[in-house]
């Protein structure tokens, strides 16, 4: 009840600055727990659907991946923005085209590196690039080199698990499902 007498006194400035005040703390808690969080996930990101590939390493290994598949525009542009830096680290993404393209991707609005293995229709792998964070920079196969898959990862993914161009990796394009 003392409270109620208090706040009925104040003047109506100060109940504004009270309310904004309330405002703010929630919108920075919201801003720091979700926007910000190293584990958020968002709307785009979540709504891929989850399958497994098989990549035969640079050792000869099969190694079977579980991946999230950018198989339609929407997937394929927002990818890993947005994403909290752990999902990233922890995550694959499988691009996949339904025909073959030479279309470059950058990475604005992604929190963390990336590893990005670009594959042709066959599975065979073409290029391989590290892709900075947040950067405008366009990346692809190469200058008008045509690809069908992109394999992306947090920086490092490909050679822990020792997959490269020169070591003549491929992508098992039969094992790809959801």
């Amino acid at each position: 009840m003392d409270l109620k007498k208090k706040l009925i006194g104040l003047s109506m400035r100060n109940k504004v600055i009270i309310v904004l005040a309330i405002i703010l703390v929630i919108t920075a808690g919201y801003y720091t727990m979700s926007v910000r969080s190293d584990s958020r996930v968002t709307r785009a990101f979540g709504n891929m659907p989850v399958g497994t590939v098989d990549i035969r390493n640079d050792m000869g290994e099969v190694v079977t991946l579980s991946v999230h598949i950018a198989e339609t525009n929407d997937a394929r542009q927002s990818g890993f923005r947005g994403v909290g830096t752990q999902v990233v680290n922890d995550s694959v993404v499988l691009y996949r085209y339904l025909r073959n393209t030479t279309v470059s991707h950058n990475t604005e609005r992604v929190r963390a590196p990336l590893d990005m293995a670009f594959f042709d229709e066959n599975g065979e792998i073409l290029n391989v690039v590290r892709a900075e964070a947040d950067s405008s920079t366009r990346h692809s196969a190469g200058a008008r080199v045509q690809y069908r898959y992109i394999l992306a990862s947090g920086a490092g993914f490909l050679e822990r698990n020792n997959i490269s161009v020169l070591g003549g990796s491929q992508l098992v394009v039969d094992s790809i499902s959801r």
